[in-house]
């Protein structure tokens, strides 16, 4: 009888604790936030950056251990080097990204050339992204 009863009340209280409520469903993950630790000015939702270049750094306030999903400019998509797994740096031509622990350092190069450089750089936590725009000034 007391058997009975124990397992009566394991049951009981395992049924209130279902895996669903565990794990969260796709699409009800927190929008990542972020901090820009370095002054910068935005214009229509892109960071300026400077033709002279710079280094932008970036906080995630709420999720510890973000990386780079994958780079965007006008002429090619990067993405970080599968065969390295390093999914924290991304290193181009004319800029660099990279992720430790939750900030985000985004250096880029002086814009010799006459036409602005756009940069998309999306980061993600599995199944959040947050995409990042730049867009660096041309030399006059």
């Amino acid at each position: 009888m007391r058997f009975k009863h124990i397992f009566t009340t394991i049951l009981a209280a395992l049924s209130l604790t279902s895996c669903g409520d565990i794990i969260e469903p796709d699409g009800k993950w927190d929008p990542m936030v972020w901090k820009a630790e370095v002054k910068t000015t935005k214009h229509d939702d892109a960071y300026s950056v400077p033709a002279t270049g710079g280094e932008l750094i970036f906080s995630c306030k709420n999720y510890s251990k973000p990386w780079i999903a994958d780079a965007l400019t006008s002429e090619q998509l990067y993405s970080t080097p599968d065969e390295q797994l390093n999914y924290n740096t991304i290193t181009a031509e004319w800029f660099k990204a990279e992720v430790k622990d939750n900030i985000l350092t985004v250096t880029f190069d002086s814009n010799q050339t006459t036409e602005e450089r756009p940069l998309k750089l999306t980061v993600t936590a599995g199944d959040i992204f947050y995409t990042f725009t730049f867009l660096q000034s041309a030399s006059k």
